[in-house]
């Protein structure tokens, strides 16, 4: 539809603006009488010309918030697929500027320079064929001329590119310090270092500022050389029309090549004709932050995808509980067979065959970087593998990762709560439960006599789970796993941030509230772990044997 828009506009653009004027003067050399009626039609032309600007405008701006709003959630649902593991491709304040700011500065390309490049084409052709009709010379200038403009914006641009590619790397970083300041914010008071980290934002905010300034420089450059390049071309035209006029051109001397009329409509479409090429230019520096943009977002979008509808609300691969029956204990719920995370020249973890029975709750012991991580996130579903990896007897694949993901829990050793109250975080598990089942899981995990019975769900929690302790974050994050109500849980370091008390407290709790439940834990302090069944050792990236707990020390 924008493009049939835009060429009515090369149309109307090659004809029907400059007749008028031309069509007016030409009564000063012939009859006095004014065409009233070519008024009328250069009205109507006119304002036709304007419809179908606006159409074109709207259709692509349309355009352009359709595709980047498909172009984020496709993003979003890769993340989504990679869960903790997406930190690897950075913070999540620089995972939000790109998903926000940088997808955002694809819109000057899609709304403005795609649709140019379609205008550039036909709206000088079609105004080159009507003056090569009154003048094969004058439209030989114009079509000769014309390569000069994007030739030097291809000079320029080049800069411009690697400005952008700067500025939105500088905004990245400053999202991501700006996301770790607003997490710390109470630490940082308590440290008195309120003063340092502000300097620290000012100064990146100042080369965010340097950069930005470096982008402008560039594109007033490279406006002020197509402006310089189309006015010269335009005045090149205007002395070989005028010198024609006065019978002195070198070749035609005392001929007039072009007459008065003619010449006039020439040089009221000239231009017109360069017009196109100089609003290209001027939106240039759109398609260099979009280049800019769209690298920066490449290793996003080369990530694996979940297929769409198994995200729908609706869908049975997304409901709370798996329609799939689990196997009885003693029966292997989760079996790996010749599993290879990474490179095969350099891989991150090699399993050769590993069977848990559902309902047995192991340790993931070894040094860090063993592979205790990466194993979790093998049987949570968020690694890529070669291998063969079965769940409750049904193959696994990228394709059914949500129904994976209905059977099991995952909890890291950061608690992944989010600013709201209490019932709010604890809602996202189970979404339509009711008061009493929050306040009942809350009296599982001891929170709800610390948070006052009647203000309990209503507790209002900050960033990053700001307001509660350590433990209480961690006992929170234990609710919302009762609330979810799955056959396996995966914990990875989960008395990290805690003090040796609070660690003990809670693995006490995790002790009775895991029962009957497959678990599986990373921990290096294991001697509070005494209930589990034994652990799994781990030693660069293999699992070395199994052991009862009682064995290490």
């Amino acid at each position: 539809m924008w493009c049939l828009a835009l060429l009515a506009d090369a149309m109307l653009a090659a004809a029907l603006p400059a007749a008028l004027p031309a069509a007016a003067l030409s009564p000063v050399t012939s009859a006095p009488e004014f065409p009233l009626a070519l008024f009328w039609q250069f009205a109507l032309a006119f304002v036709l010309r304007q419809l179908c600007l606006l159409l074109r405008d709207g259709l692509t701006q349309q355009s352009s918030r359709l595709l980047r709003a498909d172009l984020r959630q496709q993003l979003l649902n890769r993340l989504a697929a990679q869960g903790p593991a997406r930190q690897r491709f950075g913070s999540d304040g620089l995972l939000s500027t790109l998903l926000t700011e940088q997808i955002d500065a694809l819109d000057g390309y899609i709304s403005r320079y795609w649709p140019q490049l379609f205008q550039v084409i036909w709206t000088p052709l079609c105004i080159a064929i009507v003056v090569c009709w009154h003048s094969l010379l004058a439209g030989m200038l114009l079509l000769i001329t014309a390569p000069l403009v994007p030739l030097f914006m291809i000079l320029v641009g080049r800069e411009a590119s690697k400005a952008s590619s700067e500025k939105l790397a500088e905004l990245g970083r400053m999202g991501a310090r700006l996301w770790q300041f607003l997490q710390g914010l109470s630490l940082l008071r308590r440290l008195n270092a309120i003063p340092q980290a502000t300097a620290q934002l000012e100064h990146a905010t100042e080369r965010y500022r340097q950069s930005s300034l470096q982008v402008l420089r560039l594109a007033f450059l490279s406006t002020a050389v197509l402006e310089l390049f189309a006015s010269l071309a335009i005045a090149l035209v205007a002395l070989y029309l005028g010198l024609g006029l006065l019978g002195e051109l070198p070749w035609a001397k005392g001929e007039v090549p072009v007459a008065f009329a003619p010449a006039l409509f020439i040089l009221l479409l000239a231009p017109e004709f360069y017009q196109p090429l100089r609003q290209l230019g001027a939106d240039y520096h759109a398609k260099a932050q979009a280049e800019a943009a769209a690298l920066a977002l490449k290793p996003l979008w080369l990530l694996p995808s979940l297929p769409m509808q198994s995200l729908r609300a609706d869908s049975p691969a997304t409901e709370r509980k798996s329609s799939a029956s689990l196997p009885s204990e003693k029966t292997p719920l989760i079996q790996l067979q010749q599993i290879r995370l990474g490179t095969e020249a350099k891989p991150r973890l090699v399993i050769p065959q590993l069977q848990i029975r559902a309902g047995e709750r192991l340790l993931l012991q070894g040094d860090s970087g063993s592979g205790k991580s990466s194993l979790l996130q093998l049987l949570a579903g968020f690694a890529d593998f070669d291998g063969d990896y079965q769940f409750a007897g049904q193959q696994f694949a990228a394709n059914n990762r949500p129904q994976l993901w209905s059977q099991l829990s995952y909890l890291t050793q950061t608690p992944e709560l989010f600013a709201g109250t209490v019932a709010e975080n604890l809602r996202m598990a189970l979404p339509g439960a009711t008061d009493t089942v929050l306040t009942a899981a809350l009296q599982q995990v001891g929170l709800l006599a610390e948070l006052g019975v009647a203000t309990a769900l209503n507790y209002h929690l900050g960033e990053a789970g700001q307001g509660l302790s350590g433990g209480q974050q961690q006992r929170l994050c234990l609710a919302r796993l009762l609330l979810a109500d799955r056959a396996l849980w995966l914990l990875d370091e989960p008395f990290a941030e805690l003090d040796q008390h609070t660690a003990a407290e809670l693995a006490v709790l995790l002790a009775r509230l895991s029962t009957g439940r497959t678990l599986l834990i990373a921990s290096h302090q294991w001697q509070q772990l005494s209930f589990l069944d034994g652990a799994l050792v781990l030693q660069q990236g293999q699992i070395s044997g199994r052991q009862p707990l009682g064995e290490f020390g």
